[in-house]
């Protein structure tokens, strides 16, 4: 248990809370400061990012900002810090915090090894301070009801704790986020700590890990055992759909805990009688209609949208500040659940340095390939088609992908567009393949990562002597016409027009043949269109939109889309590196035989049984659209507004530079 803390605040002082880390989760944390229920104060938030201080100052105004810890702890003079920074930076910070005197509340995780854990524990009870770690899902609703359901469930004997999710394609700012292992890791505590905090409750003894798997790609399974109860741990980045529930099973029934919907259903009873098995699922359906819409009342009256135990949890840390109690999480659960993610995060090295060390790497020497975007859902079929002719492949990714992520024969290296480029990329290179892009976020964003990545990728390829470069741009780019649209055709006059992804790509495409030119590099720039795998097929924003279980197919069903299967683009695309000569440019490469809107519905029901597909015809999105725009104006007036009927407007196209490829490529 953590000690009592000695150097509390006066008695009626407000407390003065710092916050170290200037991202989104720091956005969190100070909205959830002023639901806890306690008086305090913002003394400041430190962030070595001004760009991050800045969002800081824009969105809590009149806040100080700090460029350290140390300037935070000498000027703002803190009672407790909340140590939210990146997950390399918390032990370092956390201990400048304790021996500045200063308690500390610290995300997830909380320490990367269960030595530096206790280390940071031992120096805390020394100085007289209290830690708490980011165990947020402790206080969430479905933990404290399943804390109260426990006695009712006998002899507990069965805990799973399951979570899957979707790995963080962008990070703020438009910087590149950490890899997806590391996002795995990152997330374990939250699943971790809940089974822990179960095994404490039920189970006696200490805490043994019975099995472990980490080397299946992107999913992590445990068995842990505590006296007679067994816990088992599922993390993964593959199952779907995105949950993530706690379920403890006893002698006398068992509960479940939804930590998405924020829902708690028990069946409680011994379960045996052919009544009790015949009527338990209409209990569950009953409980979780009634329970899942009560959840999402609660949470838009009471605005606590997110991270609904955070507040909780503050309260509870900060009251036993005051009051000089111990913190609200124990310092055994702490420990016990960094012990486990050690544990795990060791058996996921393992597993990387062997799949890693079973790679085959091809040496690039002169005439390689640079593959910009190589990672992403086009780049893989570019690089994959390119091995398979023998062609060495170097990738440049925005992030390190992850070992799972590999492919033989390709050599990656991890570099930001939007920031800079390094002479060795090109060491060894005749051509750059430019498939990166943003593919989400705003202005800002588009920016950065496919405007700005542009002219800095092209200017240090021509400072490297490389001549050849493929852009890789986008259909979307072309001014709409009542003729089918040709490859030599002009593109979209109002560059802001269709939003960011858009005005992005059109930017891009008319800066790398400026800079093409002016840097003496032949361009060829290919516009794939909407891009499919029939396989698996994620519907195209053209086609419409998923809503649950319903999807809203716009416009007519005989209408023909502009797609391209996304294997045919990665071989078209291998092909013309090879036959430059031959590639004609511009060149917008959709399918040789367009599909219609019917058959890509056909395709998508085929493949998810449950949907239900509803028709919006043209006539009803046009005054839909305007009504759109209208809001758009009167909410964002600064900003252009999106016109849906315009994108969602039936445009035919001519296919015959396709397939005139096509049947050069045989």
């Amino acid at each position: 248990m953590s000690r009592p803390a000695s150097n509390r605040p006066e008695s009626g002082r407000e407390l003065r809370v710092g916050v170290v880390g200037a991202g989104r989760m720091a956005l969190n944390h100070i909205r959830a400061m002023t639901r806890a229920g306690v008086p305090l104060r913002l003394a400041g938030v430190a962030d070595p990012s001004e760009q991050a201080l800045a969002l800081i100052r824009q969105e809590i105004p009149g806040s100080e900002t700090f460029p350290s810890i140390d300037a935070l702890l000498e000027k703002a003079r803190p009672d407790v810090v909340h140590i939210v920074s990146p997950p390399g930076t918390h032990v370092s910070l956390t201990r400048r915090a304790i021996e500045a005197g200063v308690h500390a509340y610290v995300e997830k995780p909380f320490a990367p090894t269960a030595a530096e854990a206790e280390m940071l524990y031992g120096l805390a009870g020394a100085r007289g301070v209290l830690l708490c770690p980011g165990h947020q899902l402790l206080y969430d609703p479905p933990t404290v009801r399943i804390r109260r359901h426990l006695p009712a469930l006998g002899q507990v004997v069965h805990v799973e704790s399951y979570f899957s999710f979707r790995t963080v394609r962008r990070a703020p700012g438009g910087r590149a986020p950490a890899r997806a292992d590391h996002q795995l890791l990152d997330v374990l505590p939250h699943p971790t700590y809940l089974l822990v905090d179960v095994l404490e409750r039920c189970g006696k003894g200490p805490l043994e890990l019975v099995s472990l798997r980490a080397d299946v790609p992107g999913t992590i399974h445990a068995i842990v055992r505590r006296g007679a109860v067994t816990g088992v741990l599922v993390v993964t980045l593959e199952g779907r759909p995105i949950e993530s529930t706690l379920r403890v099973v006893g002698s006398r029934g068992s509960v479940v805990g939804d930590y998405v919907r924020s829902t708690v259903f028990r069946d409680l009873g011994p379960g045996t009688s052919g009544p009790d098995k015949l009527l338990a699922p209409y209990r569950r359906v009953r409980q979780q209609f009634f329970g899942t819409t009560g959840a999402l009342l609660r949470r838009f009256t009471t605005g606590r949208k997110a991270y609904p135990g955070l507040s909780d949890l503050f309260r509870e840390f900060y009251q036993a500040i005051l009051n000089g109690a111990a913190s609200p999480v124990s310092e055994a659960s702490v420990t016990e659940t960094v012990r486990l993610c050690e544990r795990i995060a060791a058996a996921m090295n393992v597993a990387d340095t062997r799949r890693l060390a079973a790679l085959r790497i091809a040496p690039i020497r002169d005439g390689g390939i640079l593959l910009t975007g190589g990672t992403g859902f086009l780049g893989r079929e570019i690089a994959r088609a390119l091995v398979r002719r023998g062609r060495p492949v170097r990738i440049l990714a925005r992030r390190e992908p992850a070992s799972w992520e590999r492919m033989d024969h390709i050599e990656y290296v991890a570099g930001d567009l939007g920031e800079s480029a390094a002479p060795g990329w090109f060491d060894g290179i005749g051509m750059v393949i430019h498939c990166a892009a943003e593919t989400a976020g705003g202005w800002d964003e588009h920016q950065r990562n496919s405007i700005d990545a542009t002219s800095i990728l092209l200017r240090a390829a021509a400072g490297a002597g490389v001549r050849r470069a493929i852009h890789v741009s986008s259909n979307a780019v072309l001014a709409r016409s009542r003729r089918p649209i040709r490859d030599e055709d002009p593109l979209e006059p109002k560059s802001r027009g269709q939003g960011p992804y858009v005005w992005g790509k059109l930017e891009s495409e008319r800066l790398a043949l400026e800079l093409g030119h002016e840097l003496g590099v032949a361009v060829k720039v290919v516009r794939p269109g909407a891009l499919i795998d029939p396989s698996d097929l994620d519907p195209p924003g053209r086609l419409g939109k998923r809503i649950g279980n319903i999807f809203v197919a716009v416009g007519s069903p005989r209408h023909r889309l502009g797609v391209t299967d996304v294997r045919f683009a990665g071989e078209a695309l291998a092909w013309s590196a090879e036959h430059w000569d031959a590639l004609p440019s511009p060149l917008n490469l959709l399918d040789p035989e367009l599909p219609t809107k019917r058959e890509l519905v056909r395709t998508l029901r085929g493949q998810n049984p449950d949907l239900r597909v509803v028709w919006l015809p043209t006539l009803l999105l046009v005054p839909l659209s305007w009504a759109a725009i209208v809001l758009q104006k009167l909410l964002r007036p600064r900003r252009p507004a999106i016109n849906a009927a315009k994108v969602f407007a039936y445009q035919a196209w001519d296919t015959g530079g396709a397939r005139r490829l096509a049947g050069r490529m045989g």
